[in-house]
């Protein structure tokens, strides 16, 4: 288990440091794992505290010392169900806001993983996808190590639908994490594009995670319905 997994789930780097500490050396006084991670004692006292707070840590009393030590992980699913009935809360009202002024045409733009996160999000939403792309390396995947399997396992528990065309070299491994998947995937000769399009409900998608990752979504059906024609005539001379 690495820190950074916990970051990505919503632990700060010093309370997934110190987590993990006392994870794996439970019975610890404040004082040791302040030594253990390196870190200001009173500092660590008060990130423990938070993690306290959050249900993940507890402590007994040996001579008037507190000792330190990990309660059930279970606790990290129940605090994201809270913040998770939270957000959907607030996501409802925003999304309310936001299509009393939204048009049936847009265009965003977005960098960086997050706005990778945010149309992956969007794609597995649908209920047929395809996509043309990742011919060149699949960096993408890389940006989403720890998100990825999590899309996979949820396109195939959805039945989502959809086509895709890769290069070649790339084929046989997409196949493989699609399997079990309602996704068709066939190769395209010569394609080494670093730019990847999707077509999704009334949408288009262009995106790449080669240097800084950037995603462009455009909505609009003209555009969404004829780049599915040229994908469907591609898609008849794939292999």
């Amino acid at each position: 288990m690495e820190t950074e997994e916990l970051i990505n789930i919503g632990l700060t780097q010093n309370q997934a440091e110190i987590y993990l500490e006392i994870l794996k050396h439970p019975g610890q006084s404040g004082g040791k794992i302040a030594k253990m991670v390196s870190l200001d004692r009173s500092f660590t006292y008060g990130i423990i505290n938070s993690l306290i707070d959050k249900g993940l840590v507890n402590y007994t009393i040996k001579e008037k010392v507190r000792e330190y030590s990990a309660s059930d992980p279970e606790n990290l699913l129940k605090e994201i169900d809270e913040k998770k009935n939270k957000i959907t809360e607030i996501v409802q009202e925003l999304k309310s806001m936001r299509n009393q002024k939204k048009s049936e045409k847009s265009v965003l733009v977005y960098e960086g993983k997050a706005g990778l996160k945010a149309l992956a999000r969007d794609i597995i939403s649908s209920d047929f996808v395809t996509t043309i792309g990742g011919g060149d390396s699949l960096k993408i995947f890389e940006e989403l190590k720890y998100e990825y399997p999590h899309y996979l396992k949820e396109i195939k528990e959805r039945k989502i639908k959809g086509r895709l065309i890769t290069s070649p070299k790339n084929k046989d491994l997409l196949k493989k994490d699609h399997k079990n998947s309602e996704v068709e995937i066939k190769s395209f000769e010569g394609l080494k594009s670093k730019v990847s399009f999707t077509i999704f409900r009334n949408k288009l998608a262009i995106y790449s995670a080669e240097d800084k990752p950037f995603v462009i979504i455009i909505e609009d059906q003209n555009i969404a319905s004829s780049f599915k024609t040229y994908f469907d005539k591609t898609w008849n001379f794939a292999r």
